[in-house]
């Protein structure tokens, strides 16, 4: 968290200063807490490599990644079974009239979203699912390691400053002035029970996918499709409703619905390794 405040604000300035040389322009849109959160990931990364040094992983192996021969099977896969139950929710969405659709929506902004979904997931699975998860299952029962890497993802991810705490000059100190704002969503039931919970889901399902196939792939598909369906929907609709909670938040990610559509995501993913794949099995942590 300290790290990671202190590398917002030199990301936010360099973002804004690529946009002002038009270069990626659309970072000059881009609000602080959302640099703050990559300041968050940097920090989490950078920080693995003393900690394996540290705990004396010797390689990937240790980590229980391996070559995957069955990679784009498995990632196309995964991106199949969270991005189609995105659009299931998505379309339950527009038939309740929750949402309409955009009159207009510039191909290139799904582009960007697409391009951002690739990034991001790729970043994050090798942190939580390759080294985090890694590294605690070669001390402890799989499931344990499964359940903290999912509670630490989940937390991480649900941490979202509040909007009034957003400083409107940028400075040195300003990413400590987001951390105790952080916390805000925590007071509220309903999006403890919808976001958090969906969160959680997501992660075990991700961490379920990387030790049936020994690798990554899958859950970087996984990870792309819900990153993808989540903001292009927001790109692509309108809200009209506000007020449809505990079913329905204010994105693809909060609410009940979207916990039973990720656990029916979790079903597909069962069904293909029980039925399509019965070779798939549990791959050793190798340590």
């Amino acid at each position: 968290m300290i790290l990671g405040a202190l590398l917002a604000p030199p990301l936010y300035w360099g973002g804004h200063w690529l946009a002002d040389h038009g270069i990626l322009t659309w970072l000059g849109e881009t609000p602080f807490r959302k640099f703050f959160h990559r300041g968050l990931l940097i920090a989490a990364i950078v920080l693995l490599w003393p900690t394996a040094r540290w705990l004396q992983v010797p390689g990937l192996h240790a980590l229980g990644i391996n070559p995957n021969p069955r990679r784009w099977e498995d990632a196309l896969v995964g991106f199949a079974a969270s991005f189609l139950m995105m659009v299931a929710l998505a379309a339950v969405l527009l038939g309740l009239e929750v949402v309409r659709l955009r009159q207009h929506v510039h191909g290139l902004d799904l582009v960007k979203i697409a391009t951002s979904a690739v990034v991001v997931s790729i970043l994050e699975e090798w942190l939580f699912r390759g080294a985090i998860l890694g590294l605690l299952a070669r001390s402890m029962h799989r499931n344990g390691a499964l359940f903290l890497t999912s509670a630490l993802f989940s937390i991480l991810h649900f941490l979202k400053p509040n909007d009034n705490a957003v400083p409107q000059t940028v400075n040195w100190l300003s990413g400590f002035g987001l951390i105790p704002g952080s916390f805000a969503q925590f007071s509220q039931p309903w999006l403890v029970l919808g976001g958090f919970t969906t969160l959680f889901c997501m992660a075990w399902i991700l961490g379920y996918s990387r030790f049936k196939t020994g690798s990554l792939w899958m859950a970087i598909g996984l990870h792309t499709g819900w990153v993808f369906g989540l903001m292009s929907f927001n790109k692509i609709t309108k809200r009209l409703i506000k007020d449809t909670l505990p079913w329905f938040g204010e994105n693809l990610a909060v609410g009940f619905a979207s916990v039973i559509v990720v656990l029916l995501t979790g079903l597909l993913l069962w069904a293909w390794f029980t039925y399509v794949r019965p070779d798939s099995k549990n791959h050793p942590q190798r340590g």
